[in-house]
């Protein structure tokens, strides 16, 4: 990797949140969960990935940690 992509990628990831807080939508039966952002009018288009030790639930506040385009529910927050 030249310099120059590692700065590239450096500048990409702090102009990006980390970490996001959003609930899952009160519709949500199973499977991967969409999130609705905090700020956001609407659920995800998308459906994440979660960690196993947590079971997603509807009305759950998650965090979510943003890595590389892409994310995975970390947990509740309580």
């Amino acid at each position: 990797m030249r310099p120059e992509d590692f700065l590239e990628i450096v500048r990409r990831s702090a102009s990006q949140p980390i970490f996001r807080l959003g609930t899952i939508p009160s519709g949500y039966s199973g499977g991967r969960p969409q999130v609705q952002f905090d700020g956001e009018t609407a659920p995800s288009a998308r459906t994440w990935p979660y960690l196993g030790s947590y079971t997603p639930a509807a009305g759950d506040r998650v965090l979510v940690a943003m890595v590389g385009g892409s994310g995975v529910v970390l947990g509740k927050v309580v």
